[in-house]
Parts: C-alpha cells; structure tokens; sequence
C-alpha cells in the first residue's frame, strides 16, 4: 500500500509540474517596454512601459483542424533569447535606413514555436509551425486586453454591413471613430491599424507585419468591455466576376478555415506599437523592421516611389483651357505639363482609361492614345500609373 501511495504521489507531482504555469519575461533594448509572457493550460501576455500597464492577460493560441492546438496545455521544451542591434538600407521606403534593436525570446514547445520581441518602441509576437507536413488552419486567438477603457480611434467597415462576416468584403476605406473601448459598434468589426490613447498622452497602435499567405486581421469587441479579438475571413472558396462595373473578384462562400500552409509556415506577426506621443508614432518604423526582406538578389531599380498628380482627385475637372476637360488625351498631357513643372513624378489613369466594363485591359478607350502619352510623359521625366481592376489583372498577369 505504502509503495502504491508513493507511485501515485509521484504521478500527482509529474501531472502537476505538466500542468504548472510558467513565466518568461523580456524587455526592450532602453529597458522601459516589459513584456510578461505565461503559459500553462493557455499562453497569455502582459505589456507595460515605465510603470505603465497597457495590456493585461492578452491570450493567444492557434487551432487546426485535425485537433492540433498550439498554446493549450502545452509545454516549454526550450527557450533561446537574442539581441539584436543593426541598420540596413531599405529598398523602398520614407527613409534609406532603419535601425532594428530589438532583444528577442523564443519559446519553442513540441509541435510550434513562439517568438516575442520587444523593441523599444513597441512588441510583436509570431507562431512558427514545427510541423513536417502541410496543414491547414482553421481558426487563430489573438485577444488585446487593455488594462483601461481607453479612448481607441477606429475605422469601421463601412460596406456590405448586413452581418459581421459580410464586412471581410470591403474597400478599407473609412473615417476613424472615437470613443471609449467599451463603446465598440458591435455591428461592426474594424480594420487595421486601430490606435488607443493610453496613460500620459502615451499612443499604443494594434497592427500586423509580413503577412503572406494569410488573411488580414480584422478586430471586434463583443462585449462592451475594454477588450478586443481578431477575427479573420475565411478561405475563398466559389468567387465570381462581379462588384464595381464587373472588375472585381467576389468570393461567393468560404472554406470553414483560415489558411492552407506548407510545413514549417511562419505566421504573420501581431504588433502592438507604443509612444510618447503622436509625433513618435508617426516616425514609428516597427512593422517595416518585422516584414520580409526584400530579395537582394532581384533588380528594384524599376521601383522609384514618388509623389503623384490624380485625376480622379481632381474628377477630371480642370478650367481655364482651350480644350474640353475629360477622359482624353488633351487633360492627361496637361496633367502630365503640370506633373513635370512641379516635380511630381507620376499622374495617375484611374477608371476610365479602359472600355468600361469590359474587365479587359487590352481595351483601350478610343479617346486614349496610351501609347502616346507614355511616349510623351517619359520625355518630360514623369511615369504612368493605370489603375486597373483584379479580375482582369489577374486573370493574364504575365501578359499584363
């Protein structure tokens, strides 16, 4: 009896240490960004900057559909930590150079690993599968818990607002609200970036990096408080030519998952940058630092980033010339004379250019001598930008 007491005493301890939460903490490089990471029977975090608690018990997790579930009950195989302090130059980019100074802790369980890193002017998080086969996604937490009921500034999905799941098909275009967290538009969900007035006129902005082969996180708060989660559009499944003048490419029904991924998949990064004040989030260079590199081994040359002349801006309207204004040769080459004399580097063909509804961008409008006006910019140092719909782009890229 004795010895069986004994075996299942140590069976008790064994299960327990299983079970036992652990905690990881890291900071950032100038020490003021502290981020608490636990885990146990779920992963949570906790952020604070000075003696400033910004976001509290924020969990995350990822979910496949064979049952795989990475942040429940998982344990901590190993752990490595680095720092890193460097500036690279930027292919294309508000500045020739970004400094990346971050301190990085990595928690790597048996089937996925958890990468932090904390800068100091914000954190990411990221999941890195360790599986050896293709899998697929069927759903992701990432909760953002603020200690507060701060005020937040967010754009809302302004189309197809029928239910939460018709809003993933949307234009990104909206005004910022502003209210209280608590205050959440709960027919509404909301797109990224959203930012947060935090204590002491400190900013904290919500966002993502290096998403690839993903959906875009939107986020919704459901219930009044001061916390919000992201939601995700599931996987296209029937799509079909459709939406404005027949150029787009509606998805119809979705897949019941998020994502179908290659082993080893890196996931996108979730990002929670923090400030000062405005003018230090403006300058904030966080999510360029966290994207993919750009391939040093591929001619960029032809990317030459610069200001541009609108004429949709402008609907095309322009007075005081002997010419009637419009979609037509005459207005693109004053625009193109204007774009040159003011040292802005393109004007853009929006809609308008191509036969309408055609959704064919070899079509182009009798009234537009495309090739002409090319000739006739790149004399006077000024490129061309057609906007053009994705059905048609997509449907011939190459020959596009």
């Amino acid at each position: 009896m004795y010895k069986l007491m004994t075996f299942f005493a140590a069976m008790l301890l064994v299960t327990t240490a299983w079970a036992a939460p652990k905690t990881y903490e890291l900071k950032s490089p100038d020490g003021r960004l502290q981020v608490e990471i636990k885990t146990g029977s779920g992963i949570c975090y906790t952020l604070q900057h000075d003696s400033d608690l910004l976001l509290q018990d924020s969990y995350v997790g990822m979910y496949m559909t064979d049952g795989t579930a990475y942040g429940e009950n998982d344990k901590v195989v190993a752990t490595s930590k680095r720092s890193v302090n460097e500036t690279f130059e930027t292919v294309m980019y508000k500045k020739s150079e970004v400094k990346d100074v971050f301190n990085e802790l990595t928690l790597r369980f048996k089937e996925f690993s958890l990468v932090f890193r904390a800068y100091d002017d914000g954190m990411a998080y990221r999941f890195v599968s360790r599986s050896k086969k293709p899998f697929v996604v069927k759903d992701e937490l990432s909760q953002f818990n603020f200690a507060q009921d701060w005020n937040m500034w967010a754009a809302y999905v302004a189309q197809h607002t029928e239910t939460l799941e018709s809003q993933y098909y949307n234009s990104f275009e909206n005004r910022y609200e502003y209210t209280p967290l608590s205050e959440w538009n709960k027919d509404r969900i909301a797109f990224l970036p959203l930012m947060v007035d935090g204590p002491a006129e400190k900013k904290i902005v919500v966002t993502e990096a290096d998403l690839l082969n993903y959906p875009g996180m939107y986020l919704y708060n459901g219930d009044g408080g001061s916390d919000l989660s992201a939601r995700f559009a599931g996987y296209p499944d029937e799509v079909k030519q459709g939406g404005h003048n027949n150029l787009q490419m509606e998805v119809q029904t979705h897949k019941p998952f998020l994502a179908e991924c290659s082993a080893g998949e890196v996931f996108p990064w979730r990002v929670i940058a923090v400030s000062d004040n405005d003018v230090q989030m403006a300058d904030n260079d966080i999510v360029y630092r966290l994207a993919s590199p750009a391939d040093q081994q591929k001619d960029w040359s032809w990317v030459k980033p610069g200001k541009v002349a609108w004429d949709w801006w402008n609907d095309w309207n322009i007075s005081g010339v002997d010419f009637v204004s419009g979609v037509n040769n005459n207005t693109y080459k004053y625009y193109i004379d204007f774009a040159s004399s003011n040292g802005i580097e393109y004007v853009i063909l929006d809609e308008g250019w191509s036969v309408n509804g055609a959704a064919d961008l070899f079509q182009v409008v009798p009234e537009i001598d495309l090739e002409m006006l090319v000739a006739y910019a790149a004399e006077r140092n000024v490129g061309l930008i057609l906007w053009a719909g994705y059905w048609a782009f997509d449907r011939d890229m190459e020959k596009v």
